[in-house]
């Protein structure tokens, strides 16, 4: 075994594996010294470890039970008794496999945890040697009453088997579920018990000690919002049985880890308040308030507000505000699912796993302990929305509160108002129609309120601009919202931005075997190739002209394909029932200036294809500078794409130069 090895395996840096080696170091600390007996099969290294006397060993009693701290500085216990894990990749490990007890870890998971981006060249041996280890472990310190956890593998990963007494992350999460459960039933006092000695199990930060690659988990940022949650509820029952000194300790716990969330602070202040510690419950609103103002340029919350107004009035009774008041005394059971029918045609896209990881991962909360958005953009009729309805229903075990949706339609001649949009959630969150707010202000303060504990997905379909979502974000940091439109929405706060361009010919081609049939496309693959190239792969053609070939069984794909070599009628024959490629075209001119529209008009019948900024100057008769600027707008509203930067080329987007040519009105 060559140094290197040893000291991945071993743990130790190869410094002090050298050191070692060479008899410099007097006393060898015992735990590198049982460290290197294990990877060398040395039992007599490991008597020297345990004589040097460095070492604490430990015979905990055999009838103690065996168990795992997360929640706190980590650690395997026998009784009250800490056990020496092994090395720093075995503790990694083990942690990672006990955050997710009793699932699968996928052996990509792993090595991400243990070794980021640059894993050794023997990774896949050095996680088989840990597990391997690991496994003697956990065997040694079985438990007669329940047993020995185990890890077994799983496909490409591993999962740890092992009671849910044995890990109080698991415990939290039953005592969380029987608190839900006592809500649900309105058992207030059983909830208020149990939601207490949930919170009482986090004697610390969940996984102290550890780097930013564990703590960065997903299952990190679900346990966090678990916790943030649990406090929030409990502090909610304590506010209101009037028992303000239990809320204090809870809320001042969870505010080290969200300095920013309106909703912590605007309970801890009423609490303060209430138990006589006005001027704190002050400092508090003007320490946050200053804060959001002058770093990040936004204001109070209007529930920060209302609170701010009852520690001036020396009491909780004002808080919180408005209908939310009414709505936060009975449960607020309902867990909408708006989402529209997963597409059973939906074919892969790599931007897919990047916006569901942006949505779910714990790098997706905002700084600001907002929401996390994320935002699809693109030429029109590319694909966003099933894109983001696909993403959505992956990311439901996500989002256990419910999932909102609604069409916007931006860019039509009648786009629904953000108030008409807000009406529709809160009714889907169980509020009466008559409870509904009249005004936008009001409805977008009840719809924060309700939202602000809850773990929410919304998706904004077909969003006109920034002001068309605004109203629409929620304000808490547990929910997230996915939205598409057709230009990017760059003054959105703290989005997330991912293009979404037209299919590649290989995904339009599988687009169509699914629609009309593998064995149709099998049959003609040339003439599948035709109609994939005349529809310029935009999924909104190619499924209209699939759905027409289903439809006609007797028609051939060449006979299709004929039909649509016609550039005057190709827009004609791009039409099946209420789907149509020209009018999702036209929305994409009504953003136009009529001056702008008709430059794009000139261009599309002066170029065929690419184009240069040479070639528009000429085509328009107009000077350079016009030109970029002209060339600029028509990008920014996806009607043009530039096709390589450095030398100022364009192309029109799918089927543009085709509308384009169509006479002006």
């Amino acid at each position: 075994m060559s140094q290197r090895m040893l000291a991945e395996q071993s743990g130790l840096s190869m410094r002090t594996l050298r050191e070692i080696e060479q008899d410099r170091v007097l006393r060898p600390r015992a735990v590198s010294l049982q460290r290197l007996a294990e990877v060398l099969n040395e039992p007599q290294l490991r008597t020297h470890a345990h004589i040097g006397g460095s070492l604490l060993t430990f015979s905990p009693d055999e009838t103690s039970e065996f168990g795992i701290r997360l929640l706190g500085p980590f650690a395997a216990l026998r009784g009250s008794v800490e056990l020496d894990i092994g090395t720093p990749q075995q503790r990694h490990l083990l942690a990672l496999l006990a955050l997710n007890a009793n699932q699968a870890v996928q052996r990509d998971e792993i090595v991400d945890v243990l070794w980021g981006e640059e894993p050794p060249y023997s990774f896949q041996q050095l996680v088989h040697t840990h597990v391997s280890r690991l496994r003697g472990f956990l065997d040694r310190h079985r438990s007669a009453a329940l047993g020995a956890p185990s890890i077994i593998r799983r496909s490409e990963g591993y999962q740890l088997c092992i009671d849910q007494d044995q890990v109080d992350l698991l415990q939290f999460q039953e005592l969380s579920a029987a608190a839900a459960l006592a809500r649900q039933h309105g058992d207030v006092p059983s909830e208020h018990r149990t939601l207490s000695r949930a919170v009482q199990m986090y004697t610390g930060e969940l996984l102290e000690g550890f780097g930013e690659r564990l703590r960065a988990h997903p299952s990190v940022a679900d346990y966090y919002r678990m916790h943030l949650s649990a406090t929030l509820r409990l502090a909610d029952l304590a506010i209101c049985a009037g028992q303000y000194d239990e809320a204090i300790p809870w809320l001042r716990q969870v505010q080290r880890g969200h300095p920013l969330h309106e909703g912590l602070h605007s309970r801890l202040m009423v609490a303060l308040a209430a138990s006589g510690q006005q001027v704190a419950a002050l400092a508090v609103y003007t320490k946050l308030e200053s804060t959001l103002r002058k770093e990040f340029g936004i204001e109070p919350s209007a529930e920060l507000r209302a609170a701010h107004l009852s520690v001036l009035g020396q009491g909780a009774s004002s808080w919180p505000p408005g209908p939310a008041a009414r709505l936060t005394q009975r449960q607020v059971s309902a867990s909408p699912s708006l989402l529209p029918r997963d597409p059973e045609d939906f074919v892969g896209r790599s931007e897919h796993h990047p916006v569901l990881s942006r949505l779910t991962k714990s790098r997706a909360t905002s700084p600001l302990g907002l929401a996390s958005v994320v935002s699809l953009y693109g030429p029109t009729a590319a694909g966003k929305s099933v894109l983001a309805i696909r993403t959505a229903h992956a990311s439901r075990p996500h989002f256990p509160d419910g999932q909102l949706y609604v069409d916007l339609r931006g860019h039509t001649p009648e786009p629904l108002s953000a108030q008409a949009a807000l009406s529709h959630f809160l009714q889907a969150l169980s509020v009466a129609e008559k409870d509904v707010p009249r005004t936008l202000s009001g409805c977008v303060a009840l719809y924060r309120s309700l939202l602000a504990d809850r773990r929410t997905l919304i998706v904004l379909d077909n969003v006109t601009d920034e002001e068309h979502a605004r109203p629409l974000l929620p304000g808490g940091f547990n929910s997230a919202v996915l939205l598409t439109s057709r230009e990017p929405l760059a003054a959105l706060e703290d989005a997330r931005h991912f293009r979404i361009p037209s299919f590649t010919t290989e995904q339009a081609r599988e687009l169509l075997a699914r629609i009309t049939g593998q064995h149709r496309t099998a049959a003609e693959p040339a003439a599948a190739d035709e109609i994939v190239e005349l529809c310029e792969a935009l999924p909104l053609a190619v499924r209209i002209v699939g759905l027409r070939l289903a439809m006609r069984p007797h028609w051939t794909l060449s006979h299709m394909a004929q039909r649509l070599r016609d550039e005057d009628h190709r827009l004609d024959a791009l039409s099946q029932g209420a789907l149509a490629v020209r009018p999702r075209l036209e929305g994409s001119f009504a953003a136009l200036t009529p001056g702008d529209r008709r430059a794009l008009h000139d261009l599309a019948r002066a170029v065929d294809g690419g184009f240069s900024t040479a070639m528009a100057m000429a085509a328009l008769n107009c000077s350079a500078q016009r030109a970029d600027s002209l060339l600029e707008r028509l990008t920014d509203q996806q009607v043009i794409e530039p096709t390589d930067a450095r030398d100022g080329t364009y192309d029109f987007a799918p089927l543009i130069r085709l509308h384009a040519m169509e006479p002006q009105p």
